[in-house]
């Protein structure tokens, strides 16, 4: 029988946390149009934040009301201490200290096996764990994630057509980041400011690239978008 694993811990929790956040603040920021959002006061285990809102257009109280019942986060209007967008490498930076390495030990499973292994995470913090066929691993559609990592075959941490699909997917569902795993490197694709439209359509068209030289010239292009070795 193929490995698999459903669970839900403080790691998947606080990453969760941050995503929502993340995505919370950037439906302040379009709806009362402001230049920035600063915040403070974060309590991951009481699920609030303090948000202090820049040069706002309309109303951040009104914003936070209508965004409120999405978003199983409360959010306080006083001072905030920090610009908001330090809250996407918080995500990575979670991961890194904690899920990595069990990623990584999978990582010597996908060399030993050929069988690749699939991390997902909900924005609920509910998490799985997929064992993949040879050489690759299939996750079932329509599930949202707000952060996913997978092990890779080789020692480069070089994303395939079909690993491209899933990362464009978790963008486009307001995800925060994706890693890929190997035995060596690590590569992390993730976001660090809202999508603006036009990279939502280049996102889209991204399947048009002819090769994954121009699909990484065309990801570098995205400001939203980093592409690094963790």
């Amino acid at each position: 029988m193929k490995y698999h694993r459903v669970f839900k811990d403080n790691n998947t929790m606080l990453i969760a946390f941050y995503s929502n956040l993340v995505n919370y603040i950037e439906d302040l920021l379009e709806d009362a149009e402001c230049e920035d959002i600063y915040i403070g006061g974060i309590d991951p285990d009481g699920g609030s934040a303090v948000i202090e809102g820049y040069n706002c257009k309309y109303s951040l109280e009104e914003s936070v009301e209508v965004f409120s019942k999405y978003y199983d986060v409360t959010l306080e209007i006083g001072s905030g201490g920090r610009p908001y967008d330090e809250l996407y490498r918080r995500v990575i930076t979670t991961y890194r200290e904690t899920l990595h390495y069990m990623m990584k030990k999978l990582s010597l499973e996908t060399i030993a096996k050929h069988r690749e292994y699939y991390l997902g995470i909900l924005f609920t913090g509910d998490a799985f764990i997929l064992e993949g066929e040879e050489d690759r691993v299939v996750v079932p559609g329509g599930i949202k994630q707000c952060f996913a990592a997978h092990t890779h075959p080789s020692n480069i941490a070089i994303p395939s057509w079909n690993d491209l699909k899933s990362i464009v997917n978790l963008f486009l569902d307001r995800g925060i980041g994706h890693v890929i795993e190997t035995v060596g490197q690590s590569m992390a694709i993730y976001r660090v400011k809202p999508l603006t439209l036009e990279e939502y359509e280049v996102l889209h068209d991204l399947e048009k690239a002819n090769d994954l030289n121009e699909v990484f010239h065309i990801l570098n292009s995205i400001g939203s978008i980093v592409i690094e070795y963790i």
